[in-house]
C-alpha cells in the first residue's frame, strides 16, 4: 500500500471522527426540508466508513447531500471518501464546498490542507492550516499546528517547520510525530543533546518504529555514547530485522 493511501487511511480514522460537529463556526442559514434526515445519512456514511463499507458509505453520503445540500459536515467527510479512494477532482470539489458554506470549520479546513500538501499544492494547503488555526475554539489545534509543519518540510522550509512543530509541542507536549520531528532537525542542527531530549520523549509516547531506532543510534554515535547506541541497536535487531533500517546499520552505513 502507497504512503498516499496509507496516510488517508490514517485522515479517515482520526479526522473524520470529528467531522459532525464544527465548533465556533458560522453554519450557513440554509435550513433543507430534510435538514434531519440529512445528519442522519451523513452519521451513517461516516459509520460505514468507519466499517470499511465504503460503498454503502458514498451511497448514504450521497444521499444525505441530496437531502441537504449545505451540509459542510457531509461534504467534508464525503470528500475524506473520494480521497482515500483516489477521486481527487471529486475529493477538493466538497472539500472546497464545505470550507465555502462555512469558512470556520477548522477540521475541513485542516483536512483540506492535508489533502492539498499530498498534491505538493504546499503554499495552499499550508494557508488551509492556518485558516484553521483562527478559530480559537478548535479543539485539535496542535495538529493543525503539527500538518503545517510536516507540509512545510516537504516544501523546504524547514526553519518555518520548527516554528510550527514547537507550536504543536507546547499544545500537546506527547505528539510523536512533532518530537520525532524536532529530533531530526535538532541532529541536523548538530544539536545532539537537544535531539537526545526529544527522542527520549519520544519514547515515552509511542512505541518505537526503525525509523525513531535509526536516529537515536545516529543521535548517541555523535554523543558517543555506546551504551545507548548498544542498547538501540538491540531494539531494532529485535523489532525490525528486516527494515531498510537495520541493513543500514548492519552495513556500516550510519554517519
Amino acid at each position: 500500500m502507497s504512503n498516499r493511501v496509507s496516510f488517508a487511511l490514517i485522515l479517515i480514522a482520526f479526522f473524520v471522527l470529528t467531522a459532525c460537529n464544527s465548533t465556533g463556526g458560522t453554519r450557513s442559514e440554509y435550513v433543507a426540508k430534510d435538514a434531519k434526515a440529512a445528519d442522519i445519512n451523513m452519521r451513517l456514511g461516516l459509520n460505514y466508513m468507519q466499517r470499511g463499507d465504503y460503498k454503502i458509505a458514498l451511497e448514504k453520503l450521497e444521499k444525505a447531500l441530496k437531502q441537504n445540500p449545505n451540509l459542510s459536515s457531509a461534504h467534508n467527510t464525503i470528500a475524506l471518501l473520494y480521497q482515500y479512494l483516489g477521486e481527487n477532482d471529486k475529493a477538493e470539489e466538497h472539500f472546497e464546498r464545505a470550507v465555502q458554506l462555512e469558512p470556520d470549520y477548522s477540521e475541513a479546513q485542516n483536512n483540506y490542507g492535508v489533502f492539498l500538501c499530498q498534491q505538493s499544492r504546499y503554499d495552499e494547503a499550508e494557508k488551509r492550516f492556518l485558516k484553521a488555526l483562527e478559530n480559537p475554539l478548535y479543539s485539535s489545534a496542535a495538529l493543525a499546528y503539527e500538518n503545517a509543519g510536516l507540509c512545510t518540510e516537504k516544501a523546504g522550509a524547514t526553519d518555518r517547520a520548527e516554528g510550527y512543530f514547537r507550536k504543536a509541542l507546547q499544545m500537546a507536549p506527547r505528539l510523536p510525530k512533532s518530537l520525532l520531528k524536532m529530533a531530526s532537525i535538532s541532529y541536523q542542527q548538530q544539536n545532539y543533546l537537544q535531539a537526545r531530549g526529544y527522542i527520549q520523549r519520544f519514547q515515552q509516547a509511542a512505541s518505537w518504529t526503525s525509523q525513531a531506532l535509526l536516529l537515536g543510534i545516529k543521535i548517541e554515535t555523535k554523543l558517543a555514547d555506546k551504551n545507548a547506541v548498544s542498547s538501540y541497536k538491540l531494539i531494532l535487531r529485535s523489532r525490525f530485522p528486516d527494515s531498510d533500517e537495520m541493513r543500514i546499520v548492519n552495513q556500516g552505513l550510519v554517519e
